[in-house]
């Protein structure tokens, strides 16, 4: 039988929450950034000027991004460096062609005297500064986090929604690791704005697992922290050698992860 959209996000919610050792959505998130880097070198994805356009509008790619997709080149994920170069040629010659026209505007209005110059052309010139000075605020999301936002939300309503849906989900649910704080913030939100068929039930799931899950972050933490003074220094490390990283993924969730768009 053929698969259905939404079977898929089922598979892929339970995916994540068997495979992740801690937030599922955060396990997806970074899944999902590291298939889609390498799909963005594609000759298919390269060659469609459409999408080479959207990148330009974009004013290129994010910082994180762009690092990213460096380092895809030099790491044998992909053959050549020709994606990229063809990428960043684009958005060079975009830049290259604004700062053009703004010299070219300048110029002349620098040869005029400044007391003939018409108001109309000043403020047109001060406009066009402005978009300079204030790029990165006025560019368009980059693609690549657009596209992980985007599907980033459709997991989030889809755990939501297998939560309100099914009770053996829910039980499933209960013995996991949760959701980091920030998936955990969003999905409340989703739960408060959705109209949803028990939606008391998702939010006492979704709190009790919190609740479970910081209480053992806390235990580790104490006794990590306990271990490291000099009294207690002969006791090996155990499960708490992980707290710190365990910490940081859960309320902060994993390298990368933005949450509003």
């Amino acid at each position: 039988m053929e698969m259905t959209e939404k079977n898929i996000l089922t598979v892929r919610i339970l995916e994540g929450m068997e495979k992740s050792s801690g937030c599922p959505l955060c396990y997806l998130w970074t899944e999902c950034e590291e298939r889609y880097l390498k799909h963005m070198l594609t000759n298919e994805v390269v060659m469609d000027p459409a999408f080479r356009g959207k990148v330009v509008a974009a004013g290129g790619f994010c910082n994180r991004h762009a690092h990213m997709l460096y380092r895809a080149i030099h790491g044998g994920d992909v053959e050549d460096g020709l994606g990229y170069a063809l990428y960043m040629k684009d958005i060079t010659g975009k830049i290259m062609e604004q700062l053009s026209h703004l010299q070219e505007n300048l110029s002349n209005n620098f040869k005029s005297s400044k007391s003939r110059m018409p108001f109309h052309r000043k403020k047109r010139d001060i406009i066009a500064l402005d978009n300079i000075i204030n790029y990165d605020a006025r560019r368009q999301q980059c693609p690549i986090c657009e596209h992980l936002w985007s599907m980033n939300q459709i997991y989030l309503h889809t755990l939501v929604q297998m939560l309100d849906d099914d009770e053996n989900f829910r039980i499933k649910f209960s013995s996991s690791k949760g959701l980091c704080l920030p998936h955990f913030a969003s999905a409340m939100q989703i739960i408060h704005i959705n109209k949803l068929k028990n939606p008391i039930h998702v939010a006492k799931e979704l709190i009790d697992a919190e609740i479970k899950n910081l209480q053992l972050i806390e235990h580790l933490l104490s006794e990590f922290i306990r271990k490291q003074s000099w009294e207690f220094r002969d006791e090996h490390l155990e499960e708490e050698v992980n707290a710190n990283i365990l910490a940081l993924n859960f309320l902060f969730g994993a390298e990368g992860v933005y949450l509003k768009k």
